[in-house]
């Protein structure tokens, strides 16, 4: 019953997407010919200059991608011209930013692309094919095997994030398919990209880095700084370690489970869990609001420090500090 829900809320933006024609097939048709290894082949990047220095895209900014629901970037419209997609694509159970979908070639090898907004997408001159795409960095790079690709477009420098697109591809060219969806991914995204409902008080729009107060931060793990991970989660932390982790993401609602224990964080239920090891680590997660069907949005704080022996109270005093300073910054529902 969730999946199908979850199918007929992705099919009402897909309608709603290709009425606004902003996912309209470019590029050569890939779903016409299957050569061993060798599926038709795509340009790299559109050309022009790689851009270098700051990336300065009002469509493709950090508080725009966070936004954006990743699932109609590999709809089956998107990838029709790759071949046959099989079912709607699946979005990530863990993240706001991920979806994967499966397609089967005209000669009836199955393949799958997945796409990840807010990925590391690191430049290595090393192993990698970098050009660029509508004024963007595109960084390629194809496993040793010929299997698989991840072609990644940078939206950001520093930290160096963006959407990753990966194609596992036994029997055709990993890399031109996800040159090619990355292509309409980008156009889409300079013209109307699908986004997430902008409902009250939603994760989706918050920016993970500035959702605990700078002062707490410091008492728990003095000399830090922020480190955003992805455009939906944020480190602080002088180096290293010690880590406070700050994340948003949707799922079941949190409940005591797998050692977990029920608390109390002004008036908000919580759920607190230490770490497996020998360090200290806390974790502590709660519901925000309502997602989908049955699912909920979820916060969560993750204190760790290598240095530090396991003492579950002393962590979890710590991570619940943190906690209490992003629940009174959180937007409400």
């Amino acid at each position: 019953m969730l999946l199908n829900a979850r199918r007929r809320r992705i099919a009402s933006v897909l309608a709603m997407v290709a009425a606004l024609g902003v996912l309209s097939a470019c590029g050569q048709n890939l779903g016409k010919s299957n050569f061993a290894r060798t599926t038709a082949a795509a340009e790299a990047g559109s050309g022009g200059e790689v851009p270098s220095g700051d990336i300065n895209d009002p469509a493709v900014t950090p508080a725009v991608l966070r936004t954006i629901d990743p699932c109609p970037l590999v709809s089956k419209d998107v990838l029709s011209s790759l071949g046959t997609p099989k079912d709607d694509p699946s979005p990530s159970l863990t993240s706001f930013g991920s979806c994967r979908a499966k397609v089967t070639d005209a000669g009836g090898k199955e393949f799958s692309v997945s796409v990840e907004i807010g990925a590391s997408t690191y430049v290595s001159t090393q192993g990698a094919t970098i050009t660029a795409l509508e004024g963007l960095p595109q960084i390629e790079r194809k496993s040793k095997d010929g299997k698989s690709c991840d072609v990644g477009i940078m939206t950001l420098r520093k930290p160096e994030r963006g959407i990753d697109f990966s194609v596992t591809y036994d029997g055709g060219d990993p890399c031109a398919a996800g040159r090619t969806v990355a292509a309409k991914a980008v156009k889409s995204l300079h013209a109307s990209p699908a986004k997430y409902p902008s409902t009250a008080g939603t994760l989706t729009a918050v920016d993970p880095c500035t959702a605990a107060d700078k002062a707490v931060l410091t008492e728990v793990v003095p000399h830090g700084a922020t480190m955003l991970t992805s455009f939906h989660s944020c480190d602080w932390t002088p180096g290293s370690n010690p880590r406070i982790s700050i994340g948003f993401r949707y799922g079941l609602p949190p409940e005591v489970r797998d050692g977990s224990k029920k608390i109390d964080i002004e008036g908000v239920t919580a759920y607190q869990k230490a770490g497996s090891g020998s360090t200290a680590e806390c974790k502590i997660e709660w519901q925000h609001k309502p997602w989908v069907d049955d699912e909920v949005e979820i916060a969560s704080v993750i204190y760790q420090n290598y240095d530090e022996k396991k003492d579950e109270a002393a962590s979890c005093e710590k991570a619940g500090k943190i906690a209490k300073s992003v629940i009174s910054k959180l937007p409400k529902p």
